[in-house]
């Protein structure tokens, strides 16, 4: 879909505001509507704090809420407001990867073997079943990504890509040589058949699809790459918690 840019005043640039259409769109526009920009941040602003229960390990907003998954197993939610209900959601083990679809979240655990669960956005559970991925890594960051209504989970111990139905039933796995088996993995979708992986030994951001089993671009460029997600055309990178955390901004169809 072709866009028209154009410039604003100053005085329209006060009323510019960030509208995300949907998780994988970024869009800056004025307040008519009209898109100004389309592009990635340029800058990050800090809002407010919000305290959650305990260490956070994945974010996944939807309609009107955010959920966060948790080291001591449960999952905070977080209404526009920021209000908190601490442990919406309760499970045995740390919270590694919450994703929405289809007003169903799935969520993905850490274990031996890693347990995945698909509740209500109630917090009711709907079903339950393994994922036999068993990685002594916790693997903080996005691990289950949503690609044309089938869930692609990361296997790390096992060097692949498994698709699921939303009901949890295996479709194929697909294997994919560039996962180490011990390191840590971040993942989201890219596009209909393809996927961008993080990898922090080696070190690596690449992209992969999904039908032919091909690795299309690879990018090595980043410091401790630890989560993954697009944003257009672009991937954000964040790099591993050191004294000084980078985010690297790529471009998804070229690396």
């Amino acid at each position: 879909m072709a866009f028209n840019h154009h410039f604003i005043t100053d005085i329209q640039k006060r009323e510019t505001e960030l509208v995300v259409y949907h998780s994988d769109d970024v869009m800056l526009c004025d307040r008519s509507g009209h898109m100004s920009i389309r592009s990635p941040p340029t800058g990050l602003q800090f809002e407010r704090e919000i305290k959650v229960g305990s260490s956070c390990s994945t974010v996944c907003h939807n309609k009107g809420y955010t959920y966060v998954g948790l080291g001591n197993g449960a999952v905070d939610r977080i209404d526009d407001q920021g209000n908190v209900t601490s442990t919406f959601i309760k499970l045995g083990s740390h919270v590694l990867s919450i994703r929405a679809h289809n007003d169903q979240l799935y969520i993905l655990t850490y274990g031996k073997p890693y347990m995945m669960y698909a509740y209500k956005l109630n917090g009711s559970v709907i079903r339950t079943w393994e994922h036999l991925d068993i990685s002594n890594y916790y693997n903080w960051g996005n691990r289950i990504s949503i690609i044309d209504i089938q869930l692609a989970v990361a296997d790390v111990s096992n060097k692949r890509i498994t698709l699921y139905t939303p009901a949890g039933k295996v479709i194929r796995h697909i294997r994919c040589a560039e996962i180490t088996a011990h390191t840590h993995v971040s993942m989201c979708e890219c596009d209909d058949n393809s996927v961008i992986i993080s990898c922090s030994n080696p070190v690596k951001v690449f992209k992969f699809n999904l039908t032919s089993g091909a690795v299309e671009w690879t990018n090595a460029g980043t410091k401790q790459p630890d989560t993954v997600r697009c944003y257009g055309q672009y991937v954000l990178v964040s790099g591993h918690y050191t004294a000084t955390t980078h985010i690297w901004i790529i471009n998804k169809n070229t690396g």
